[in-house]
């Protein structure tokens, strides 16, 4: 399974390198970056601190269409309230579980996603927050960076959890007989 994360239409060359570090810190995935408004490459290493192989390999799109067309799923998020939106732990676990590539959009730092967008996506993911609405675009991409990164490496634990249940359960049946 390969994660996209994608930022639509940013217009902050900062938010751009602060969700490279992001997925620096995490590996939770590779950055595409659709239509980027006057992208700066030194703003963007700036607050990328040391990310800069995240920021060469980034793939810079002109389109939407571009950047989703081999998903499997994609995610949309938005800080709107929307009936039956995702959790982050939800999101985390839908695209973990994505049987290919798979993608979780953005959208720019002062509309968010379009509503045309939003009917795009196979599933809608909200950050629940308290005072404000939604929050700052490298932010809620560090959010779900993690939350996919803590996922993917929570997979084989279970696995392997379910491994030595298993080799203790037969251990237990030799030993009754």
């Amino acid at each position: 399974m390969e994660l996209r994360f994608v930022l639509n239409r940013p217009r902050s060359s900062q938010n751009i390198g602060a969700a490279a570090r992001a997925l620096a810190n995490t590996g939770a995935g590779s950055l595409y970056v659709v239509e980027p408004l006057a992208f700066d490459r030194a703003q963007a290493a700036k607050l990328a601190a040391g990310a800069d192989e995240v920021l060469e390999r980034m793939r810079v799109v002109r389109t939407l269409d571009e950047a989703l067309g081999d998903c499997v799923d994609v995610v949309m998020t938005t800080g709107r309230p929307v009936a039956g939106a995702l959790t982050p732990e939800e999101t985390a676990g839908r695209l973990i579980a994505a049987a290919g590539t798979a993608a979780l959009v953005f959208g720019d730092e002062v509309r968010g996603l379009t509503n045309r967008d939003l009917r795009r996506a196979g599933a809608v993911a909200t950050i629940p927050t308290v005072a404000k609405s939604s929050l700052n675009l490298a932010q809620a991409d560090a959010v779900l960076d993690e939350l996919l990164a803590l996922g993917r490496r929570a997979r084989p634990l279970r696995r392997e959890v379910e491994l030595l249940l298993a080799a203790v359960a037969q251990l237990e049946r030799t030993r009754a007989r």
